[in-house]
């Protein structure tokens, strides 16, 4: 929810309802979650600084570098910032970093998912760091060299070399529409490159040209549909233009892909609750609670849901989750500032039978 589309609900709100106190001071909590929790990731450059970070992906057993494994350079409570692909040498790199904490994650076809947390302090200007990934139980009695998709295999190198400019012009240089070009180069030379079709679609949302992002994504998946990269930037898309009937469908998809990915359940609970389909809403927001890694953020937008399905004394519990979890996080103030007019409305409700 934008801000127009916020004082939009704060003007159809009843008369009755904006002259109690404790609801007012609920709703301004609720109108700053919907706006940070339930806007599209942010996406393009990091920060101004000239700090850059240096990933090297390697194999686990071999020591190997891993070429074209996806590293997902992510920052809460934002989401993906950047990401690329790793080169022949294994390594890519990111660049204009701000001084905070990052994740890294890195994804490819025949290895777990591996994550690492990065602190770009100040002063830094350059940090390398190493990530490495564990092959899959299938995959673990072949050589590292073997395990590379005969598809992958299939890739002239010229289109390999013009994929690589444009991961570059597209993470490192930031010149979106040189990134474009290359990217189309590399599909025109390989019609079925589902990974620049991926990349391009990322650059076209990147410059707001949302129906080219769309196809791109799409394609990408069609090609591919085992890989999730591009499902999540395309489940953005489809969010913010309020597409929701298709956005789930795509997400239920990428569940069916890999459920052990928390983003999933967290963007279907996101998806209903800008519908106001409060008891679907909390069904997947309790499902993200209950996958490994999933980031302290989805306590607020459990928070969120409980205040609006009139269950006061839940979204304290998960507000004040939340603050045990993350008493650093940019979102404390608001939560203090709120806690104890939730906690009035929680004690003014009936008690539960």
């Amino acid at each position: 929810m934008n801000s127009a589309e916020a004082n939009r609900v704060i003007h159809n709100t009843s008369i009755h309802k904006m002259c109690n106190p404790l609801w007012v001071a609920t709703w301004t909590l609720l109108v700053l979650f919907q706006i940070v929790l339930h806007a599209p990731a942010a996406r393009g450059q990091v920060g101004s600084s000239a700090a850059s970070l240096r990933v090297r992906v390697t194999d686990s057993l071999a020591e190997t570098p891993i070429e074209r494994a996806r590293v997902e350079l992510m920052k809460f409570p934002d989401g993906v910032m950047q990401q690329g692909f790793s080169d022949s040498s294994g390594s890519l790199e990111f660049s204009g970093l701000a001084a905070q904490t990052y994740v890294l994650r890195a994804t490819k076809h025949g290895y777990l998912d591996a994550e690492l947390q990065v602190d770009v302090r100040r002063g830094e200007f350059a940090k390398s760091v190493g990530l490495s990934m564990q092959r899959t139980q299938a995959e673990r009695n072949e050589p590292a060299q073997g395990s590379v998709a005969a598809r992958n295999l299939s890739i002239p190198d010229a289109a390999l070399r013009e994929f690589q400019l444009g991961a570059k012009f597209l993470n490192t240089e930031k010149n979106l529409s040189q990134s474009i070009v290359h990217f189309q180069r590399a599909i025109e030379l390989y019609p079925d490159y589902s990974d620049a079709y991926f990349l391009l679609g990322t650059a076209q949302m990147q410059l707001n040209d949302a129906k080219a992002a769309e196809t791109s994504l799409r394609k990408a998946i069609a090609l591919d549909a085992h890989r999730t990269g591009p499902y999540y930037p395309l489940s953005m898309l489809l969010f913010g233009q309020r597409r929701f009937n298709d956005e789930e469908e795509l997400l239920l998809s990428a569940q069916k892909q890999d459920a052990a990915d928390w983003r999933w359940p967290f963007e279907l609970a996101r998806c209903h609750a800008q519908q106001s389909r409060w008891d679907r809403a909390l069904q997947y927001g309790l499902a993200a609670t209950g996958i490994a890694n999933a980031p302290s953020k989805v306590h607020l937008l459990l928070a969120d849901i409980y205040a609006n399905s009139d269950k006061p004394r839940e979204a304290v519990a998960e507000l004040e989750l939340f603050a045990q979890l993350d008493p650093q996080s940019a979102y404390m103030a608001r939560v203090r500032e709120v806690l104890p007019a939730l906690r009035q409305r929680a004690a003014a409700a009936p008690q539960p039978r």
